[in-house]
C-alpha cells in the first residue's frame, strides 16, 4: 500500500503539469495571429473560374469596340492563357479559365492588354490560386487543430486514467491528416510536397496513437492478469 500511495503522489503533479502544458499551448495558439496574404483575386484549384476586369477610358467605361487581351503564367513563369480575347461586357471583360488549367497552387502573375480605338493601355494584377479558395494564411487554422490534437495525444499518455483524451487526439490528427491531402487548404494539397508529408505524416501518426495500445506488451500483460483475476474470484464463488 506504501509504494502505491508513493506512485500515485508523482503521478498527480505530473498530471497537473502536463494540463497546465495544455491549457498554454491552446492559449498561445488561439492568441496566434493569423495572418493571410492580401491578393486581389483568389479561387479555388482544378476548378474553372471566371475572371472579370474593368476597363477605363479618361474616366469612363471603354467602348463597345474595346478588344482587351489576357495573359497568365503560373507561379514557374509558363504561360498558360497566352494573350487570349476577354469577352467585352461594357463594363468590364471576362475570360473563363478551365479547370485544366487551373491545377497548380500559388500566386499567377497576369497582365490585361486593352485597344480603345488606337488608345492602349494595360494593367498587370495577380491571381493566387488555393487549394480552398480562401485567401492563403502563413499559419492556417487547420494547423491549430492538428498541434491541439498532438497536446491532447500528449497529454493522455500521461497518465493511464486519460486515455481518453489521447484517442480523441489521435483521431484528430488522423481527420486533419486526410484533409490536407484532399480537398486541402491555403497553399497545401495532395499536389504539393509538404501537402503529401504532412498529410500521410498525421494519417500515419493518428492511427498509430489510437491502436498503439493493442502493442503495448504492459497493457497486455495487466489485461491477462486482470482476466485471470477475475476468473479466479467467479470460480471461487461458484465453489462456494
Amino acid at each position: 500500500m506504501k509504494i502505491r500511495q508513493k506512485n500515485t503522489s508523482i503521478e498527480a503533479p505530473q498530471s497537473t503539469n502536463a494540463l497546465k502544458v495544455m491549457v498554454i499551448l491552446a492559449g498561445i495558439l488561439i492568441l496566434f495571429p493569423i495572418i493571410s496574404a492580401a491578393t486581389e483575386l483568389t479561387f479555388g484549384f482544378n476548378t474553372e473560374f471566371d475572371l472579370k476586369r474593368p476597363c477605363f477610358n479618361n474616366g469612363s467605361f471603354c467602348s463597345a469596340a474595346t478588344e482587351c487581351n489576357i495573359t497568365i503564367t503560373d507561379p514557374n513563369g509558363n504561360v498558360i492563357v497566352d494573350n487570349q480575347l476577354m469577352t467585352n461586357q461594357v463594363s468590364f471583360h471576362n475570360y473563363t479559365v478551365s479547370s485544366a488549367l487551373n491545377n497548380q497552387l500559388g500566386i499567377h502573375p497576369s497582365y490585361m492588354s486593352c485597344n480603345d480605338s488606337g488608345l492602349g493601355g494595360g494593367d498587370t494584377f495577380e491571381i493566387e490560386i488555393t487549394a480552398d479558395g480562401r485567401s492563403s494564411s502563413i499559419f492556417p487554422t487547420q494547423f491549430v487543430i492538428m498541434l491541439l490534437g498532438f497536446a491532447l495525444i500528449g497529454f493522455g499518455l500521461s497518465r493511464e486514467r486519460m486515455r481518453l483524451f489521447k484517442h480523441v487526439g489521435s483521431i484528430l490528427v488522423f481527420i486533419m491528416g486526410v484533409l490536407t491531402l484532399y480537398p486541402g487548404y491555403s497553399l497545401i494539397n495532395y499536389s504539393t510536397l509538404l501537402g503529401k508529408g504532412l498529410g500521410f505524416a498525421c494519417i500515419g501518426l493518428g492511427f498509430y496513437f489510437l491502436i498503439e495500445d493493442g502493442f503495448s506488451r504492459d497493457e497486455q500483460t495487466e489485461s491477462f492478469q486482470s482476466k485471470n483475476e477475475e476468473y479466479e474470484e467467479d470460480d471461487g464463488r461458484i465453489h462456494e
